[in-house]
Order: structure tokens, then C-alpha cells, then sequence
């Protein structure tokens, strides 16, 4: 049997933050590490395509409600995200710090 397909789509808050840490990370004063930076984080979600339901639903209750997974990025970013049908639908990336109700989808 062939394997599914998915598309990854980045909805416009997800893609706020990937500029946001790619504003900051140019205002620290390295434009260049910026744009890499955020091409690795564009990657990473692409990447979740090959691996749907590959990280755990997210332990937050709210989220976890919902049926959002959360996927770690290099230990700090937690991309949160939900395979629907045949698409890996990303509705916010946070910093592993943040309180993730208040950056809840």
C-alpha cells in the first residue's frame, strides 16, 4: 500500500513567531545566523510531514483537549501542531520557556 502523503501548512501566527525569532536573533546582531535560523525552523515543521503523529499530544490540558501534539526543536522550540486528514496543520511555535496556554493555537 502507498504511503499518505501530507502537506504542511503554517498558519499566519506560526509564521509571526518564525519572524519574531528571526527579528531578534537579527537585532542581537547576526543578520546572517537570522535567516539560516529560521530556515532550519521552516525545515523542522516541513520535516513533521514524514512523521505525523510521531511526537506525543501535548500535556497541556487545554491542548491536550484538543488533540494539538507538540514537537520539540533543538530543546527549546515547541512547535504545536495537528495532523488533519492529510495535512500537518502548525498553529504556533514557542519557546520552551513560555507558558504555552498563554501561546496556546
Amino acid at each position: 500500500m502507498a504511503e499518505k502523503k501530507f502537506k504542511v501548512v503554517f498558519k499566519p501566527k506560526a509564521d509571526r513567531r518564525i519572524l519574531a525569532i528571526m527579528m531578534y536573533i537579527a537585532e542581537q546582531g547576526n543578520p546572517e545566523r537570522a535567516v539560516t535560523f529560521s530556515n532550519e525552523l521552516y525545515e523542522f515543521g516541513y520535516s513533521l510531514a514524514t512523521v505525523p503523529f510521531g511526537y506525543p499530544v501535548c500535556r497541556h490540558p487545554q491542548l491536550a483537549k484538543r488533540k494539538m501534539r507538540c514537537a520539540t526543536f533543538r530543546k527549546t522550540y515547541i512547535f504545536i501542531y495537528k495532523p488533519i486528514r492529510h495535512t500537518i496543520v502548525i498553529y504556533n511555535i514557542i519557546h520552551g520557556s513560555k507558558n504555552p496556554i498563554r501561546f496556546s493555537a
